[in-house]
């Protein structure tokens, strides 16, 4: 009661005052007393002292919080509590300092020289400043609360480090919920050669994000870009930080707290509580190192996995969920010339990279497999400078399967030790499952998978004898007789792509491997070599053949030639530089180089493809499998739609039925994946959902909106009915002045993906909408689309779940 009293004493003595503290600011010789409070211009934020007396004393800090919001206190001036009487002074020399009764002084900030018209100001970002008054405005300040985070970061703020001040900024927790002191964890941008965010507790790696590869920080789809803030790092002779900018709300922030969970959160009026936005580390996959040295997380149960080549290093620990020693190698390495490295993607990098500067991915691989120690590179694009090399020179640590915020990373590997192992995981889970289910069951489902294999193996692998091959071969060319196609001999293609190398190897059709090749003449061509020995690969074939030998469009793949050498077929295209669309508008480095009148383009061309198809050729024909990877782009990014192995061609355009269910998820309409009906509104609603990629940058397959938990067509359909359509556009493009054409092609998009099909319009209204002409004339309101999404639990049939063409028999009524 003694020391209440003489707080309450103390609290009324005035001794340093000399002018009472006015609103946002104090002038040098005035003082804030605990009870008083600074008040930024626009009333959002407000600086004072807070904390509780106690039965020992008073326990005071200098806080800021938002004005209004509780609690919310954003920063500390104080981690160490002042008693009763506490109080900042600003004196004339332009110190910052705090005091209380007993004498006690913290300061806060002493100018190395005197400041002619110092003041200190809260300003309406949050950020306390001390400055010049007459250079305030321009942002010059002596000192800042922005430049010392304690647990939480506002927009605007930043972590890193300064050149300026010799400052590098952290953020560290509070001890408890109502104790300020610095507790267990803290949160800093690591400034070695491939930046990273980096959180500790006790100093010790607890989790990570990145590197920076120019767009993302690696694996982190928190970290993303997205509808309530942009993440950004910057890297320059001056500043080296990461900080964030809201979109929405002013009252995000990004907070740890004292267990060490980092969030984005957001005050909710309606209430009265702070609404989680994003968690930076809410799963195992985010504690750092969960599976081991060269293991993989994958958030599922159990949640490691071993890379291509590799196994668990102890398997009875990985048996009792114990990853820590992670994976090792099948096959030790050769080091020689001889290894070769296998692309993983879509993984988040792994920690302790070295940098050997800007090289081309080749170069990168190159020096790396000449270097004994290194055991892996990637190539990462961090200042858009050039693509900068980075290596690991021992254990691969801290990799999460990540498919939207992964990258590409290239192990090394023992020549012929390619292909993929079975996981521990996935073994034990086979194990366990035979321990469990009684012996009759177990006879009873391999009898079953016998069937399904058999079933299979008859229609997709079987193995054709040699007359069969034979009379393939003259299939082909009877096929091609009467057509202006070339008919090239073997030696010549073979001289043209280097004997049909691996290195000249670009891609991977239905039925064969296609091959880059060079003519004596200079000309480039793309060769697709059948594999003969599959059943399916002669009928894709065959039916490719017999359709684009007819076709002749600006906006289809042009065939060539085609060659017979005794059992082996190959058909001759046109080579087009810029290869697939995927490659281009799903690459992290590529996207954003493809503006949106290349991508307005892309969209209009394939639609005249689609139309000539449909309706302008002799025959109605149906490409069924219509998608990003099927459209090739030449020099100028003009499309051709490709791959026809899965077409079919009608005398007039009716609706026919399959057992075959052949396409790619993601792309196929709903009546075709339940019933087997297709038409040409087939290749519509694929077009449609192709458009909407195009528009986003996003593959509809892998997509989900990280607040939302909705598919691409889904967020599409969501903000289009919000009137906020635009956002769709990929934020890594310039936004055009005028943005009918983007609504445009949304609105084309959801019309095309509505769910009957007899609602979606021909490809025909489709060019007319998309004309420039028609823009300012759209009034079509498009139905609830349907979610391919769906699919995945409430579809009969199995569809492919990794943008691969899939073609399985199904039984129908």
């Amino acid at each position: 009661m003694a020391a209440m009293l003489s707080c309450l004493f103390l609290f009324s003595l005035t001794s340093y005052a000399i002018y009472g503290a006015a609103n946002d600011t104090l002038f040098p010789n005035q003082v804030l007393y605990d009870g008083e409070t600074l008040v930024s211009s626009n009333q959002r934020f407000e600086i004072g002292f807070f904390g509780s007396p106690t039965i020992f004393g008073c326990r005071r800090y200098l806080g800021l919080w938002y004005k209004n919001i509780g609690p919310s206190v954003v920063w500390v001036g104080n981690r160490y509590p002042l008693e009763c009487g506490a109080r900042l002074l600003f004196d004339k020399e332009g110190r910052i300092f705090l005091q209380d009764f007993l004498g006690t002084t913290i300061s806060i900030y002493t100018p190395k020289q005197i400041v002619p018209r110092a003041v200190l100001r809260l300003l309406d970002s949050g950020n306390l400043v001390l400055g010049d008054s007459s250079n305030l405005t321009a942002g010059e300040y002596l000192w800042q609360s922005f430049d010392h985070p304690v647990d939480t970061l506002l927009p605007g703020m930043k972590l890193g480090w300064d050149q300026k001040t010799g400052i590098n900024r952290s953020m560290s927790s509070w001890r408890t919920n109502i104790d300020p002191y610095p507790g267990e964890y803290s949160f800093w941008l690591e400034s070695g050669q491939s930046p990273q965010l980096v959180l500790e507790k006790n100093q010790g790696r607890h989790s990570r994000w990145g590197p920076w590869d120019g767009q993302k920080f690696s694996g982190s789809n928190a970290l993303m870009d997205n509808n309530d803030f942009r993440p950004i790092f910057n890297s320059n002779t001056d500043a080296f930080y990461f900080t964030f900018e809201a979109k929405n709300d002013w009252s995000l922030k990004l907070s740890l707290n004292p267990e060490g969970k980092l969030q984005f959160l957001r005050w909710n009026n309606a209430t009265n509580h702070w609404d989680r936005v994003k968690i930076l580390n809410k799963d195992t996959c985010d504690q750092y190192g969960t599976c081991g040295p060269n293991g993989v997380c994958i958030v599922e149960d159990p949640p490691c996995q071993c890379p291509d080549g590799f196994t668990a290093a102890s398997p009875d620990d990985w048996d009792k969920m114990n990853f820590t020693k992670g994976c090792r190698r099948i096959t030790p390495l050769n080091y020689t010339d001889k290894d070769v490295f296998v692309k993983n993607a879509g993984l988040k990098l792994p920690d302790k990279a070295t940098s050997w500067g800007t090289l081309y991915p080749e170069e990168c691989g190159d020096k790396c497999l000449n270097e004994r120690s290194c055991m892996a590179y990637a190539n990462i694009n961090i200042n858009r400078n050039g693509s900068k090399c980075l290596v690991w020179m021992g254990d691969l640590l801290d990799m999460t399967h990540c498919q939207n915020a992964g990258n590409d990373i290239f192990i090394r590997m023992t020549h012929g030790q390619l292909d993929a192992p079975v996981s521990h995981g996935r073994r034990k889970r086979r194990r366990e499952l035979i321990e469990f289910v009684p012996l009759v069951s177990v006879l009873l489902l391999l009898s079953l998978l016998a069937c399904i294999i058999f079933l299979r193996r008859a229609r997709r692998t079987e193995v054709l004898d040699e007359p069969e091959i034979n009379q393939q071969g003259n299939s082909l060319g009877a096929l091609l007789q009467g057509t202006d196609v070339i008919a090239y001999d073997s030696s010549v293609l073979a001289a043209a792509t280097n004997n049909f190398s691996l290195a000249n190897k670009i891609g991977h059709g239905g039925f064969g491997n296609v091959y880059k090749g060079v003519l004596e003449t200079g000309v480039e061509i793309a060769v697709k070599k059948q594999d003969v020995t599959l059943r399916q690969g002669v009928k894709e074939f065959e039916n490719e053949v017999k359709l684009i030998a007819k076709l002749q469009h600006r906006n289809l793949t042009k065939l060539l030639g085609y060659c017979i050498h005794g059992i082996e077929n190959f058909l001759v295209y046109e080579f087009l530089a810029n290869h697939s669309l995927d490659k281009v508008i799903f690459d992290p480095e590529r996207r954003g180089t493809v503006t949106w009148p290349m991508r307005f383009n892309i969209i209009k061309g394939i639609a005249k493809g689609l139309v000539y198809m449909h309706h302008d050729s002799r025959l109605t024909i149906i490409h069924r499998d219509l998608k990003a990877s099927n459209v090739l782009l030449d020099s100028e990014m003009t499309p051709k739609i490709s791959d026809f192995g899965l077409s079919r061609e009608f005398e007039d355009d009716i609706e026919e039925r399959t057992e075959y269910v052949a396409g790619t998820h993601g792309y196929m309409p709903p009546e075709y994946i339940e019933t087997g009906h297709y038409s040409t509104k087939s290749d519509v609603f694929s077009f449609g959902i192709l458009a909407l990629e195009i528009v986003s940058g996003q593959r509809n397959w892998s997509y989900r909106h990280p607040i939302y938990d909705i598919g691409l067509v889904g967020y599409a359909w969501r903000i289009w009915n919000e009137g906020k359509a635009v956002e769709l556009l990929d934020p890594l493009i310039e936004k055009p002045g005028d943005v009918n054409e983007v609504l445009g092609c949304i609105l084309v998009g959801l019309l095309c993906c509505q769910r009957c099909a007899q609602d979606r319009p021909s490809m025909v209204q489709v060019v007319s909408l998309l004309e420039e002409d028609e823009m300012s004339k759209l009034n079509c309101v498009p139905l609830e689309p349907y979610f391919p999404k769906e699919w995945s639990s409430s579809s009969k049939s199995r569809e492919s779940v990794n943008g691969l063409t899939i073609t399985e028999l199904t039984g129908r009524s």
